[in-house]
């Protein structure tokens, strides 16, 4: 049988597994990662999560898809150091390509060569230390290269040529930090939402 299973990070550094159907702990899904666990974002496919920590340390873990047994592989530091606050993973590009928004003001994209993290580029932006996540744009990313947006501590939405490392465009709506950001499947609708609660549609 199919068991629809769910992994979760803690502040103990700790990644665990959980059959959602019971709400417990699967047998063996448990594995010591490092310091406080602060993103989780599985590989394109889904055998590998992606674990960063408050230290600037991302790290690749095993998950098997149906035992959810777990095995930490290798550790790649971000430059700077600031803790990881969003992480997102895209297939493809040639190959599959991982970034990493840091508390350091920079959002880092790595490539993903068998479980190992190699830095490309970074672009600047303001977090001030807040967790403001910053996604891919999927269909741009797949056509003309890597591009980003995130939300921004002075209430901008930017989107980034990440292979540029500069933002090509600024969105201004919002009267506070920008927390969270996401994209339709085709880019046609952009959503963003700031600390105030408040939510814009761009089309």
């Amino acid at each position: 049988a199919v068991v629809s299973t769910q992994s979760t990070g803690d502040e103990d550094g700790i990644l665990k597994g959980y059959n959602l159907s019971t709400g417990k702990q699967l047998s063996g899904s448990r594995e010591k990662i490092s310091n406080s666990l602060t993103c989780l974002e599985f590989g394109p496919n889904s055998s590998i999560v992606w674990a960063s920590n408050n230290k600037g340390q991302i790290y690749a873990v095993s998950v098997h898809p149906l035992s959810c047994q777990m095995k930490k592989l290798k550790a790649s530091m971000v430059p700077g150091r600031g803790s990881i606050v969003s992480l997102a993973v895209r297939a493809g590009h040639p190959t599959p390509l991982l970034i990493a928004s840091s508390t350091s003001d920079y959002i880092f994209m790595f490539t993903i060569e068998k479980e190992v993290l190699l830095l490309q580029r970074k672009c600047g932006v303001r977090l001030n230390g807040l967790p403001i996540r910053s996604a891919f744009c999927p269909i741009a990313t797949a056509n003309r290269g890597a591009f980003t947006v995130s939300g921004c501590a002075d209430g901008s939405v930017l989107v980034f040529d990440m292979e540029k490392g500069k933002a090509v465009n600024k969105l201004q709506g919002h009267s506070c930090p920008v927390y969270a950001v996401s994209l339709s499947y085709d880019e046609s609708i952009l959503v963003s939402a700031d600390s105030s609660g408040t939510v814009i549609v761009w089309q």
